[in-house]
């Protein structure tokens, strides 16, 4: 039976939650303060911890989360926490390790998901069978969400936490062209409401004067044009998914509203008098820096800090080079299929070198549209440099071109990648560090191509 101690110095509500937990049939001990929890968490085996952040004594929650972690730091521990105290418990949770936090007035369906969602993370499963991260590009496949580097492979993780856990608020960053739109069609399409309505909105597109009644919905006769009930968008992605594109550029004024939303689960259309209650997963994207807009005053805390609750950040390209040959190969293949009456099309060495090389200010969406015209105007079977963009052939690049003799009959993209690996290591002398170099990856990424391609490590230098 698993284990829960219950930390806090407010008896009744120490009571109502032991109440709830052991009626779920959990074992609960309880205490009302952090010295006294750190005892018995030193005697006795616990599988999950739920303090209160604020408690009258010295020792508060946030001291006795950071000692839980000394001594065990796979010990889940949940923040119970007053609205006010927001930002703190997220800052614990991005932080300092702490499991999640529990909203003071504490919504028993949320403290069971969170408790039941802990005891998963322990190793303690209490139904179903033990979630599996989803972090291969395979997994992924909706456009070009596609990607080997270490940063999309974090991503790929973080995406699977959120679809594995029924995470109702999910904030994307990244540029723009970056793919934060089909980030959050994948987290719908995998998730539990795949089912259920993905309804998607341009916060930044609609004008402030009508982006209300997009929202929300309208009653007939609220104002001059009203001349029929309308649904807004939060009622037509009930029980389904809700993405909201451009958040950073709603006014304070619908910040205010859109928070009240989040909070209560329910919205009132404009010129109506009675709640509906919605269930929406809210996916908020946005290429602001919202910390900044927090500091200057135009846009509110408390809607970052409600919608900030799992944090999912796009790289840039440029950030993520060891991608590009498999974004390109995938896009190939895209049009290939699109263009079925085309001829097949394959990216020379040495143009797929210069598509490495450059910059790529509009990140994939950037990618896609010039391979997209490539492939269209093309009447070779092979895009080479002559085809390419001016931008991509700036001369003032340095040059990484290796001289690779490719067949008629073509090779496999990994055949190219194993050859670029391969004549980046000679033109090194063998030396591991300066190859992953020329070739925008991590040291341990070459390792692993080599090791995946048969590139013994005693025919190079392991500097």
């Amino acid at each position: 039976m698993p284990s829960i101690l219950i930390v806090d110095d407010d008896q009744a509500q120490l009571t109502i939650l032991q109440r709830i937990l052991q009626r779920e049939g959990y074992d609960t001990a309880t205490v009302e303060d952090s010295t006294t929890a750190l005892e018995k968490i030193k005697e006795q085996m616990f599988d999950i911890v739920i303090s209160d952040m604020w408690m009258s004594s010295r020792f508060e929650g946030r001291d006795l989360l950071r000692e839980v972690k000394k001594i065990d730091p796979s010990l889940p521990v949940l923040i119970i926490t007053a609205f006010a105290e927001l930002n703190d418990a997220v800052n614990l949770v991005a932080n300092e390790g702490a499991f999640y936090y529990l909203e003071k007035p504490i919504q028993i369906d949320v403290l069971k998901r969170e408790v039941n969602r802990a005891l998963q993370s322990r190793g303690v499963l209490t139904d179903g069978e033990p979630e599996t991260d989803i972090t291969s590009t395979d997994d992924f496949q909706i456009d070009y969400i596609v990607g080997e580097s270490d940063k999309m492979q974090q991503l790929f993780k973080n995406m699977s936490r959120v679809i594995h856990r029924g995470v109702r608020q999910v904030l994307i960053t990244g540029e723009t062209g970056s793919g934060k739109s089909l980030v959050a069609q994948a987290l719908h399409e995998y998730g539990n409401r795949k089912d259920r309505p993905f309804v998607s909105i341009n916060c930044g597109a609609i004008a402030e004067t009508l982006i209300e009644s997009e929202l929300f919905g309208h009653e007939k006769g609220a104002f001059t044009d009203a001349v029929q009930q309308k649904k807004g968008i939060f009622e037509i992605a009930d029980t389904g998914t809700l993405f909201l594109d451009e958040i950073g550029d709603i006014s304070v004024q619908m910040q205010s509203t859109l928070l009240h939303v989040l909070e209560k689960h329910e919205i009132r259309r404009i010129g109506g008098s009675e709640n509906i209650k919605v269930d929406v997963c809210v996916i908020a994207a946005t290429n602001k820096n919202l910390v900044e807009a927090v500091k200057n005053g135009t846009f509110r805390s408390d809607l970052y800090f409600r919608l900030n609750v799992i944090p999912l950040h796009l790289p840039l390209l440029r950030e993520r080079i060891e991608d590009i040959p498999l974004l390109v190969n995938f896009l190939i293949d895209k049009f290939s299929n699109e263009y079925v009456d085309a001829e097949p099309k394959q990216v020379t060495p040495r143009a797929m070198s210069a598509l490495c090389r450059f910059n790529w200010p509009g990140n994939v969406r950037q990618l896609e549209n010039y391979l997209h015209r490539i492939y269209v105007l093309s009447e070779n079977a092979s895009i080479d440099l002559d085809q390419l963009p001016p931008e991509i052939l700036d001369t003032s690049l340095p040059s990484t071109e290796f001289d690779i003799d490719i067949p008629e009959s073509g090779v496999s993209l990994e055949e190219i990648i194993k050859e670029y690996v391969s004549a980046a290591l000679t033109k090194t002398g063998g030396t591991q560090t300066k190859a992953a170099e020329l070739l925008g990856i991590s040291r341990r990424q070459l390792q692993h191509r080599m090791q995946s391609y048969g590139l013994q490590s005693q025919d190079f230098k392991d500097d």
